[in-house]
């Protein structure tokens, strides 16, 4: 059996000094945790830094890696924004225990490892550009547009 890396990733915010809120991708294993003072377990991202450090993370960011890259070896994880080769935006998400890419308002999501061999382009994610949401609805209707 090929070994396969599974990974998370989560968004970090925090205040900076100034008063400036920043964000930032944590990359490394997931994890609910609990600890003293907390409601009850919080999301973690663990990542191994001469040692293993947990950051605590938003849990509605948390996606999973999918094991594919796109057309410039970035790797696609939940809750991306991608670009077809024919033009169709879609989202990753997780259906069903697959991969799928969830297309405008098609019914049906498309398995992600059907288009392993197209050239997908990452735009996004559905976090830091929930604008491109509304794209996707329209590439979709420009496509069916297209076809009559």
């Amino acid at each position: 059996m090929a070994e396969r890396e599974i990974k998370f990733r989560g968004l970090k915010t925090f205040q900076i000094f100034s008063g400036e809120i920043k964000q930032v991708w944590i990359y490394g294993f997931f994890l609910k945790r609990g600890t003293y003072g907390d409601p009850g377990p919080q999301a973690h991202i663990f990542v191994y830094e001469n040692g293993y450090e947990g950051y605590r993370v938003d849990s509605k960011t948390i996606g999973q890696f999918t094991g594919f890259f796109d057309r410039d070896g970035t790797e696609i994880y939940e809750d991306d924004i991608i670009s077809l080769e024919d033009g169709r935006l879609g989202v990753v998400d997780f259906f069903h225990g697959a991969f799928v890419i969830r297309i405008g308002k098609e019914k049906i999501p498309k398995f992600l490892s059907d288009f392993r061999k197209w050239q997908i382009k990452i735009l996004g994610n559905r976090f830091e550009n929930p604008e491109l949401l509304n794209d996707i609805t329209k590439s979709s209707l420009l496509r069916v547009k297209k076809k009559k």
